[in-house]
């Protein structure tokens, strides 16, 4: 991104971000589309248009709500737990802590910023799917879990709870592999097979009571036991450099051994050119989105 780049008019900065972030995703969700297609081992969401100014300016609006916690577990928009006099010094601080300084090394993009970047990606994905169903083929969202801070917390990367004939369960795991994009699809692909082996059920368990508070009352009724065992969706997502893009369509062992059915196995890959430039771009606007002052 170059250092000309200057935030559009369309978003006034931090003490108007929950203004912002309804822009973001009205532009995300004008902009984006998903493309469907069933394979012999998983079904494929291939993101249309992403590397667009456009889009990763309003991207880069929605990973800093993240950072503000303003978006609801059923995702309705909220003020941030900012006071107006403290939002643009706090706010600054606080992305600077989760995606580093301009400067910093490879390493701490590969290890944290870049996964961090494609884990609230991921999660914007799934939100979109308010507006446009095809970003979330199994139903409609209800509530999910909040981006997480910590990129090495060994927990599922987002749990969201849909509406199917009862209630389902959506995890996603997140692999930002820009250069091996098929170890990710098989490492997010073995973790999410330990809900099929049971290993998860504690986890899954505790998050919905988490998230049962932001269920309207019909939803509450339809919580019983280990529901997720009868419907429940995976969403592996893969970001990777397309200079190493591999075939998404062809049958992977890895997503053919997940025990449900392939229209509930979403493969959802993002492959960008330059991806690590990309993710460099994301963060400049984030970074030149919170200096803007009242």
């Amino acid at each position: 991104m170059p250092n000309t780049f200057v935030i559009s008019s369309s978003y006034r900065g931090p003490y108007y971000l929950h203004e912002d972030i309804t822009t973001s995703l009205e532009t995300l969700a004008l902009r984006l589309s998903i493309e469907l297609t069933e394979c012999e081992s998983h079904s494929l969401l291939v993101v249309q248009n992403f590397d667009s100014e456009e889009v990763l300016e309003a991207t880069a609006i929605y990973l800093v709500s993240a950072i503000a916690q303003i978006i609801e577990a059923n995702l309705q928009i909220r003020k941030a737990l900012f006071g107006e006099a403290e939002m643009s010094r706090e706010l600054e601080r606080d992305v600077i802590n989760v995606i580093g300084e301009h400067n910093v090394d490879d390493e701490f993009k590969k290890m944290v910023r870049d996964p961090w970047i494609w884990e609230s990606i991921s999660h914007m994905l799934i939100h979109l799917s308010r507006f446009d169903p095809d970003f979330h083929p199994s139903g409609r969202v209800l509530v999910k879990t909040s981006i997480k801070y910590d990129v090495h917390d060994h927990g599922l990367d987002v749990i969201a709870i849909y509406e199917a004939s009862n209630l389902g369960i959506s995890a996603g795991e997140c692999k930002a592999y820009f250069d091996d994009p098929s170890r990710g699809i098989t490492d997010a692909s073995n973790k999410l097979g330990e809900i099929d082996a049971g290993v998860r059920d504690i986890e899954i368990r505790s998050v919905v009571n988490q998230l049962r508070s932001a269920l309207d009352e019909d939803a509450k009724e339809k919580l019983s036991g280990a529901f997720w065992r009868d419907e429940r969706s995976y969403l592996p997502f893969v970001c990777c450099d397309s200079e190493h893009a591999c075939s998404w369509t062809q049958k992977r062992q890895s997503l053919n051994r997940l025990a449900i059915p392939v229209s509930r196995k979403f493969l959802f890959p993002l492959s960008l050119p330059e991806a690590r430039k990309m993710f460099d771009a994301i963060s400049y606007i984030m970074r030149s989105y919170v200096s803007i002052k009242e």
